[in-house]
Order: structure tokens, then C-alpha cells, then sequence
């Protein structure tokens, strides 16, 4: 039984690996079943292992997007500080005409923030009011 959940499990993520699957936490088992269905040789594998397959990748999966969304939260927190910081920037600057003032490792990290959604997440920068 444990030899044959290790070979199912295996021969999952083999597949997963083949077929470049992006698992993300809203997939289903089904979602999952249809994207690897060709990449799984005969004889079908237990529905039982590849629901605990799924349930330990969607958990990694779940893991990743809860990292990454810490990280971003983390990006755009210290991105604010800059914000607040600076003199010379306004709530009315445009991306382009400030990422100078942020050199270009912290420019590309910040790269993804849009300045008015960093603004009504956080309130109006002090310098505006």
C-alpha cells in the first residue's frame, strides 16, 4: 500500500513537472485530474492517493501565495516609508519621474506598486494635507 502511494506520488509530480502545471490554491481536484490526465501511463493510479497528492501540493501551493503575499505586503511597507520620507515626492508624482530618487535595485523592487493604491491603503502622505 505504501509502495504504491510512493509510485502514484512519484509519477504525479513527474507529471506535474512534464506538464508545466501552475498549481495555485483555487484549483480543484478535478482541475487537477484533467491537467495531468495525459501525462499518468496505465493503470490508473487510486483516486485515494491522488486526492492525498493533490492535498499535500495544494498545501504548498497555499504555503507559496502566503509567502509571496507577505513578501509584497512587506515591499509595500517599506515602500510607503520611502514614500513618507521623502520631500520630494507628492501623492501627485508619477512612477517614471521618481524611481530615480530609489536607485535601480530598490526601483525594481518596487516596480509593481501603484503609488494611488499605495495611497488609499495606507491614507494620504503627510507632505499632501
Amino acid at each position: 500500500m505504501l509502495l504504491q502511494y510512493l509510485d502514484d506520488k512519484s509519477q504525479i509530480k513527474d507529471a506535474v513537472r512534464m506538464a508545466e502545471i501552475g498549481l495555485t490554491s483555487a484549483w480543484t481536484l478535478d482541475d487537477f485530474k484533467v491537467a495531468i490526465a495525459k501525462y499518468i501511463s496505465s493503470p490508473p493510479m487510486s483516486d485515494t492517493n491522488l486526492k492525498f497528492v493533490f492535498d499535500e501540493l495544494l498545501e504548498r501551493a497555499r504555503e507559496k501565495e502566503e509567502k509571496e503575499a507577505k513578501k509584497r505586503k512587506r515591499l509595500a511597507d517599506e515602500f510607503y516609508e520611502l514614500l513618507h520620507a521623502s520631500k520630494e515626492i507628492t501623492a501627485s508624482s508619477k512612477w517614471e519621474d521618481c524611481k530615480s530618487l530609489f536607485g535601480d535595485r530598490q526601483g525594481a523592487s518596487f516596480a509593481f506598486i501603484d503609488l494611488e493604491l499605495v495611497t488609499r491603503l495606507q491614507g494620504p502622505l503627510e507632505s499632501d494635507n
